[in-house]
């Protein structure tokens, strides 16, 4: 059984007040998007970073209807946003064009992707036992304390890890071509990051997790 990843951070609690999909209102659905955008600014370490800011701004631009944008949903795997998914309720949103999402078997059991695909059984007194399937072979893949830690392990299965350029190789002329640009980018970004309403959200951010303010 392979140690637990700690890039993936099991255990971490949810907020229970987050509406989940389908959502009954325009209401329900603008309320997990701002939770969303409050979850992106607050594990953002930087001054705020652009990236963050930019995908805030995206965010806000997302959808009102009964079930979460493509956008969205990504965002939400790929920051482990605390909503209080249960695995059914994460296993219908990732269905939404996903031919390989989690599927409740018959015994109680989900399966999920394919080759390596795995199986999640329920543990006797609770928790989940999970093994992968690859090629014919069959291993014990992870233990699992809750349904919350089955929920991050698809968090961390179905989002991307590597897309571009992260993880690959990079040409040096196209790094070369991007540099000034982005040079000058960084620092009219710093120049907007030392404006007071972003001192302001650094001081409240640092307040909220419990760290010393930056300024």
């Amino acid at each position: 059984m392979r140690t637990p990843d700690p890039a993936v951070p099991w255990g971490r609690p949810v907020v229970a007040s987050i509406p989940l999909p389908p959502f009954a209102s325009p209401a329900e659905h603008q309320r997990f998007t701002r939770a969303l955008q409050l979850h992106v600014a607050l594990v953002d370490d930087a001054a705020p970073s652009l990236a963050a800011k930019v995908l805030g701004e995206q965010l806000a631009a997302q959808g009102r209807g009964a079930d979460l944008t493509p956008f969205e949903l990504g965002t939400a795997m790929a920051t482990y946003f605390p909503a209080p998914w249960t695995p059914g309720a994460l296993a219908a949103a990732l269905a939404q064009g996903r031919r390989d999402a989690p599927r409740l078997l018959e015994d109680g059991r989900w399966s999920w992707l394919y080759d390596p695909d795995f199986t999640a059984a329920p543990r006797e007194g609770g928790g989940w036992e999970v093994e992968r399937h690859e090629r014919g072979s069959r291993r014990a893949e992870a233990v699992l304390e809750s349904e919350g830690d089955l929920v991050l392990m698809w968090m961390d299965h179905f989002h991307s890890h590597f897309d571009y350029p992260y993880g690959w190789r990079v040409d040096e002329p196209d790094l070369d071509a991007f540099a000034a640009a982005a040079r000058a980018v960084r620092a009219a970004h710093a120049v907007d990051a030392a404006r007071p309403y972003l001192a302001n959200w650094r001081a409240e951010r640092e307040a909220a997790l419990g760290a010393p303010a930056a300024d």
